[in-house]
């Protein structure tokens, strides 16, 4: 299907930072040069997707990111989640995003910036590994243990790691522990998240990021401190306009 292979290749480009070449494309959607090549030209000529001169690649181009600001201003819920994650980064003078669970990935889909300089390789629209962010075991600690089991099965086997100790640390989230990752991804960075939920499942996740020198016992109290009012806030509007982000 026509529609089908234009979503695939917006997906296909989404998940890169450096583009991907025709070929690339090609195997990345499983399909041949030739089918692809006259719906990339359409996509360049509305500006969906640009082709790089030097290097042959193809990348997301500017007309999608009108739209994606189109989406942040004009869906009620995606503006109450940002005024409530500014409210965190008013307080704590630290990054905040939310996140949705794909797959064994997190989805990053808002991101608002502090005025504290720090370098995070997070961006709205990237993944990153579930299981080694503060986001990810938020967003996890909905699953029950032969769930989470069977979606690292696979991980298990190329990269090992303690699962009982990584069970361990979702019941404890479950539980009310707010979720975390000391070092996980970047050992300089400290990461701090709480589970949004909507009709009695975690539907997202909010999270703080900050770097391990400011992760003081205070510091830590009022991140966790704000992140709980702010999805407090989030999950009051979330019932009561019956709106999430993963229907």
């Amino acid at each position: 299907m026509p529609t089908q292979r234009v979503i695939s290749l917006l997906e296909a480009l989404a998940d890169t930072e450096h583009g991907l070449t025709l070929t690339q494309l090609a195997q990345c959607i499983g399909s041949s040069k030739g089918t692809i090549s006259p719906i990339l030209e359409t996509l360049q000529q509305h500006d969906f997707v640009r082709r790089d001169k030097l290097s042959g690649r193809y990348e997301l181009g500017r007309g999608l990111y009108l739209f994606s600001e189109g989406f942040r201003t004009q869906d009620p819920l995606m503006a109450q989640a940002q005024a409530c994650m500014r409210q965190v980064v008013d307080a704590c003078a630290e990054i905040c995003q939310l996140g949705i669970l794909s797959h064994t990935e997190v989805l990053y889909i808002a991101k608002v910036d502090s005025r504290e300089p720090i370098q995070i390789i997070s961006r709205v629209g990237s993944r990153m590994p579930a299981r080694k962010t503060a986001l990810g075991k938020a967003l996890l600690s909905q699953c029950k243990r032969e769930e989470v089991v069977a979606l690292f099965a696979g991980e298990l086997c190329t990269e090992p790691f303690d699962m009982d100790a990584f069970l361990e640390e979702l019941q404890k989230v479950r539980q009310g522990a707010i979720a975390r990752d000391i070092g996980e991804i970047n050992p300089q960075l400290h990461c701090y998240a709480v589970p949004v939920t909507f009709a009695g499942r975690v539907d997202c996740a909010m999270s703080v990021s900050l770097p391990a020198f400011r992760d003081t016992p205070e510091k830590h109290q009022q991140v966790e401190s704000e992140l709980r009012k702010a999805v407090a806030k989030l999950e009051q509007f979330m019932d009561e306009t019956h709106e999430c982000f993963c229907p």
